[in-house]
């Protein structure tokens, strides 16, 4: 499309030459032109309104499902969590059986609050440890293995004072410290950890 027309430039060392009439008609043809030009761009600036319009409805779409299938996660977690199909960190610190390689890295267990919510060990800036006391000292564990000998010498997880297990909510800096028996565990094989 063809831009309106818009006229000769007059420049500023002619223009101190130009009568207040000459002034006013380059000023009217200066308008005429940026109303031709934005009744020109209408069609386009509607256009970009309707692509906006269906690229936010889009967008809400997908929040739509992504949100639906985290609901759906959430319950599937819960229903584990009370079938036993997930155990208790607690539980599998105890258990006889090995549940994980003792070389798998904390951040490689997939957790999650037995509300359902996924988290990782440790703070979120520094993911992957989980802290045991004696009741006077501490000591970090950063593999399963790890976390299973501290807790079979005797070594709860938690800080001195501070009992239960640091975790941060998966994909946030969130933090907070849970009892051992509210985390649970996903022990399915193939079992990809969360961010």
């Amino acid at each position: 499309m063809e831009l309106p027309p818009l006229g000769d430039k007059v420049e500023p060392d002619a223009l101190r030459e130009l009568s207040d009439d000459g002034l006013d008609a380059i000023g009217g043809e200066l308008q005429s032109a940026e109303r031709a030009t934005i009744a020109a761009m209408a069609p386009y600036e509607q256009h970009l309104r309707e692509i906006r319009m269906r690229a936010t409805e889009l967008a809400t779409e997908r929040r739509r499902r992504e949100r639906a299938q985290q609901v759906a996660q959430r319950a599937g977690v819960r229903e584990a969590a009370k079938s036993g199909g997930m155990p208790s960190l607690a539980a599998a610190l105890a258990s006889s059986e090995e549940l994980f390689d003792a070389t798998t890295v904390l951040t490689d267990v997939h957790a999650f609050l037995s509300t359902g919510g996924g988290v990782g060990f440790g703070f979120a800036t520094r993911p992957g440890t989980m802290t045991f006391t004696d009741g006077r000292q501490q000591r970090q564990a950063r593999t399963w293995g790890e976390a299973r000998e501290l807790h079979a010498l005797g070594w709860d997880p938690g800080a001195p004072g501070i009992p239960g297990v640091r975790v941060h909510l998966a994909g946030s800096r969130v933090e907070r410290v849970v009892p051992a028996a509210d985390v649970v565990l996903d022990i399915s094989e193939g079992s990809d950890p969360l961010p």
